[in-house]
């Protein structure tokens, strides 16, 4: 093996598969929320309480909150990157053997669900 070849190229291949711990209150995360006006989220249509509508409609009130929205084409674009980085995340989890086989399915199972937000707001 070349010195210069990674030891563990990680579930993408790409690189080391570290896992990243992260902390909701790091100083980088709160310059984001700052003077942000907060928006109103949309009104959820009584008729479709399915989990993934519900699951949608939480996630849509973190980018509201933001002043966006996953309506908007670019933002849902932008989201649907997100979760392919979380994906390679729990990837890498389970490659480190911080989660197991089932944990790793039952997230990336989760995963799935939530990219389908953009088509359910």
């Amino acid at each position: 093996m070349s010195a210069a070849a990674p030891a563990d190229p990680g579930p993408d291949g790409n690189g080391p598969g570290t896992v990243i711990l992260f902390r909701k209150n790091h100083p980088s995360n709160r310059h984001r929320r700052r003077g942000k006006e907060e928006a109103v989220p949309a009104p959820v249509e009584p008729g479709d309480r399915s989990p993934e509508k519900v699951l949608a409609d939480s996630v849509e009130r973190v980018y509201l909150k933001r002043g966006l929205t996953l309506t908007d084409p670019d933002t849902a674009e932008a989201f649907l990157a997100a979760m392919d980085a979380v994906e390679i995340m729990v990837q890498g989890g389970r490659v480190h053997k911080v989660i197991d086989e089932g944990q790793s399915e039952e997230l990336l199972a989760m995963l799935e669900g939530m990219k389908r937000a953009p088509r359910l707001v």
